[in-house]
């Protein structure tokens, strides 16, 4: 009897505790979109990690207590090799090579959540707050949505090109699909 009341006390605790879900990037995708005096652009994050620490109750995402993203500024690929060294030189790449974002989050229904937390982006640190869509489905979480930023806001100069006659936006927009799973 004992060991049955252990057996059901530890699945009881399992299944209420927080557990680590991580990113599923095979899975996912990552971007960052902007426009220019000559045309618009994307560029795809090519590897990034990351994770969050959830509850699910009753088959439902009940809470998520933290979360925490990041990846390689040179995993941002724009298809084009001199974009690449601008965007890199931009976001001074040397010196800060990881673009990142952690904090907390509340759910505010089953199908949307607001995530609060610091973005660390070229060496300047800034509280972002987004709204993010979110569901659970086969014991898999999915975030999605889209934060505009400006880069001036993180100390990042809009690159330029062509002696200066072709500007980049100060406006950007990063777009996320994530598939996460334990």
């Amino acid at each position: 009897m004992r060991t049955l009341t252990l057996i059901i006390l530890s699945f009881f605790l399992q299944s209420v505790s927080a557990q680590e879900y991580k990113a599923d990037v095979s899975n996912s995708k990552l971007s960052v979109t902007g426009t220019s005096t000559l045309h618009d652009w994307e560029c795809v994050v090519k590897s990034f990690k990351g994770g969050i620490n959830a509850k699910i109750e009753n088959n439902r995402l009940a809470s998520i207590e933290d979360f925490n993203f990041q990846f390689k500024v040179k995993s941002l690929e724009s298809g084009k090799s001199s974009m690449n060294k601008k965007t890199y030189e931009a976001l001074k790449e040397e010196d800060f090579p990881i673009i990142s974002y952690q904090g907390t989050a509340e759910i505010i229904s089953e199908y949307s959540a607001i995530f609060s937390g610091k973005m660390k982006m070229a060496g300047t640190e800034k509280e972002v707050v987004t709204k993010v869509k979110i569901s659970y489905e086969d014991g898999k979480i999915f975030l999605s949505g889209e934060k505009e930023l400006k880069l001036t806001d993180f100390n990042i100069d809009p690159p330029t090109a062509v002696f200066g006659t072709i500007k980049t936006g100060d406006e950007v927009a990063i777009h996320y699909n994530i598939q996460l799973s334990k």
